[in-house]
C-alpha cells in the first residue's frame, strides 16, 4: 500500500517533551510534578494582560499586515539597539512571528537549500533539528564542552565545516544545558563565520535569564556580524507569555525581507491581540522580568544543591535559561528508562537526554520553571528513588 505521508515527515521524530508527557499522563498519577516543559509557571504580568483586553475592546482583531504592527516593530528595533547595540531597520529588518519557533522556521526555510549543512549545538533543541530536517537541510552536530560550561570550541567547529556548510545555529543561553557562550567563544565563532561566509541564526529566547556574573552577549554585537546574523526571539520566556504565540526574527534587511514569503505561507501574521500585548511587554515596566529572574535564581540554587547530594549524579551548574542537564550515566540505565523510572517511582517528569542527541543518553533535562515548592518536592522524591537504585 502506498505510504500516504511524505518522506520529510517520516524522517523526523516527535518532540521528546511530549512523548514523555504522554507516558506520564497515561499512568494517571494525580500528584505528578511536571519538570519536562520550559514553561514559566508565572502569570503573564497584569499590564500586559490589560493591553490585550484593551486591544480586543479597541477592535484590534483583524489582519495586521505580514510584517506585524508598525509600533511593535519599532519597539523591537529600539530594544535591539539598547540590548545588543545593533541598528535594525524596523520596516524591512523585523518580522513579528507566531512565537520564536516560527521565527526559526522562517530562518531555516529561507536560508537552507536541500542538502545544505548547518552547524548545530549538541545536545540540540529538538525543535531546531525537526525544522531543519523538514527543510531538507542537514544538521551537523558540534558537541558542547560540558567541562567548560557547555560552550563550543573553535577547533570542534572548524572540524565540522565542509563545502556544503551554509549556516551556523547558536542557542545561547542554551536549551537544554543552560550553557552561555562567552564573548571569547563568540569572537572565535564570528571569525569562522566570516572566513567561510556563513549565515548565523542566533536563537536568543533566554537572553534575559543569566545568573551570577554571567553576561549575555549576542553574536550580532560582534563587529561585522550584524550583517550576517538572524536573531530569533520570543516573548514567551521573558514575560511568561508562552500561550500568546508571539516573537520575532530580526537582522540585516537583505537577509530578512525575503523571509516574509515563508512567514506568509506559515501564518500570514502573528495574532493581532498578542502583538499589542507584546508591545506593552517591551515598552512597559520591566520589574516583572527581574522578579522572575530572582525566583529562577532561587530555584536553580535549590535544584543544584539537591542534585549535589545525590550519589551517582553529576551536574554542571547552568549559567542561563532555566534548565539543569545532570549526568546520570552511573546508574547504568539509558535516559528513557531512567526518566520513565522517575515517573513511576518518584512521580516526577523529566526529559531523557537521548531526545537531545544520542551522545547524551546518559543525561536528563530538568526544568526549574516551576514553583520552588514543586522543585523542592521533586528533589526529595528523586533523591529517595535513586537511593534504592544500584549504580554500575
Amino acid at each position: 500500500m502506498r505510504d500516504l505521508h511524505s518522506k520529510r515527515v517520516r524522517s523526523v521524530e516527535r518532540s521528546p517533551f511530549y512523548v514523555i508527557w504522554d507516558y506520564a499522563r497515561e499512568l494517571g498519577f494525580t500528584d505528578t510534578i511536571y519538570l519536562n516543559l520550559g514553561e514559566p509557571d508565572f502569570e503573564t504580568p497584569e499590564h500586559i494582560r490589560k493591553a490585550a483586553k484593551e486591544a480586543i475592546d479597541g477592535g484590534y482583531t483583524h489582519y495586521t499586515g505580514d510584517r506585524g504592527y508598525n509600533d511593535l516593530r519599532s519597539a523591537i528595533s529600539e530594544h535591539l539597539k539598547d540590548t545588543r547595540g545593533i541598528d535594525v531597520d524596523p520596516e524591512d529588518g523585523v518580522i513579528v512571528t507566531s512565537g520564536g519557533a516560527e521565527g526559526n522556521w522562517c530562518a531555516f526555510m529561507g536560508i537552507l537549500n536541500p542538502g545544505d549543512e548547518i552547524l548545530v549545538p549538541s545536545p540540540f533543541y529538538p525543535g531546531h533539528k525537526i525544522q531543519i530536517g523538514l527543510t531538507g537541510g542537514i544538521p551537523i552536530t558540534v558537541p558542547l564542552n560540558e567541562e567548560e560550561g557547555f560552550v563550543w570550541s573553535k577547533e570542534d567547529v572548524e572540524e565540522k565545516i565542509t563545502k556544503k556548510t551554509k549556516a551556523m545555529l547558536i542557542c545561547s543561553p542554551n536549551n537544554p544545558t543552560g550553557g552561555v557562550f562567552t564573548r571569547k567563544c563568540l569572537n572565535e565563532l564570528s571569525e569562522i563565520a566570516t572566513e567561510h561566509n556563513l549565515v548565523v541564526i542566533s536563537d536568543e529566547v533566554y537572553y534575559a535569564m543569566t545568573y551570577g556574573d554571567t553576561e549575555f552577549v549576542s553574536i550580532s554585537s560582534i563587529p561585522g556580524m550584524a550583517e550576517r546574523t538572524l536573531i530569533t526571539n520570543s516573548f514567551s520566556k521573558t514575560y511568561a507569555m508562552t500561550g500568546w504565540r508571539v516573537g520575532y526574527i530580526a537582522g540585516n534587511s537583505e537577509l530578512v525581507k525575503d523571509l516574509l514569503k515563508v512567514h506568509y505561507a506559515s501564518t500570514i501574521n502573528a495574532p493581532s491581540i498578542a502583538q499589542k500585548a507584546a508591545l506593552a511587554a517591551l515598552t512597559g515596566p520591566q520589574d516583572c522580568v527581574g522578579e522572575m529572574r530572582k525566583a529562577y535564581t532561587e530555584r536553580r540554587e535549590r535544584l543544584i544543591e539537591g542534585l549535589k547530594t545525590m550519589v551517582g549524579v553529576k551536574c554542571t551548574p547552568p549559567n542561563g535559561a532555566f534548565y539543569a542537564f545532570p549526568d546520570i550515566s552511573e546508574f547504568g540505565l539509558n535516559s528513557w528508562d531512567f526518566s520513565k523510572l522517575l515517573i513511576r517511582e518518584a512521580h516526577v517528569v523529566t526529559v531523557p537526554g537521548g531526545g537531545f542527541g544520542p551522545k547524551w543518553d546518559g543525561h536528563i533535562r530538568i526544568s526549574y520553571a516551576n514553583s520552588i515548592e514543586n522543585v523542592e518536592k521533586a528533589v526529595e522524591r528523586i533523591s529517595t528513588t535513586l537511593s534504592g537504585i544500584h549504580r554500575k
